[in-house]
């Protein structure tokens, strides 16, 4: 991979990670409404990991 940004892999993956949870909330909200909270708080998860 040639990616030349200052990411490091374990944050790439972060944010990878927090694009599918967030396109999963998005589909709960529709039909699964059940697996909204468990989303919001593994989005909060991921978030708080890409700050540090």
């Amino acid at each position: 991979m040639a990616d030349h940004s200052h990411a490091l892999p374990s944050q790439q993956k972060l944010e990878q990670r927090l694009k599918e949870v967030e396109r999963d909330l998005a589909r709960a909200e529709k039909s699964n409404p059940e697996r909204i909270h468990a989303l919001k708080a593994e989005i909060k998860k991921i978030q708080a990991e890409l700050q540090d």
